[in-house]
């Protein structure tokens, strides 16, 4: 049986009380922002050099292999299995990629 120290408890109580506030603060907004990361998905698509050889089926790659004349640029679109993937050249203005010179 633990001994009590009179006042001893009520500041332990107290200063688990304030773990707990902090705690919960934490984990509200580490879910506000783990929402907010799903909800706003980038809108810029990246621009591989090379077509990989694994690709989720249904998801777009853009691909600048040199494949597709000029200004154009290979478009990918993964396929279940023992399906082909639809490929098509696609203009380059089409798509939204992130310049390196972004101001902020």
């Amino acid at each position: 049986m633990p001994v009590i120290v009179c006042g001893a408890r009520s500041k332990d109580a107290a200063s688990i009380a304030g773990l707990r506030s902090v705690w919960h603060k934490l984990a509200g907004s580490g879910a506000i922002l783990a929402a907010l990361m799903a909800a706003h998905p980038s809108s810029a698509q990246k621009l591989y050099s090379y077509e990989p050889l694994m690709m989720d089926p249904y998801s777009t790659i853009y691909v600048d292999n040199n494949s597709c004349s000029a200004g154009k640029v290979l478009k990918v679109q993964g396929a279940p299995r023992n399906q082909r993937r639809k490929k098509s050249c696609v203009p380059m203005s089409d798509l939204q990629v992130p310049r390196s010179g972004a101001s902020r």
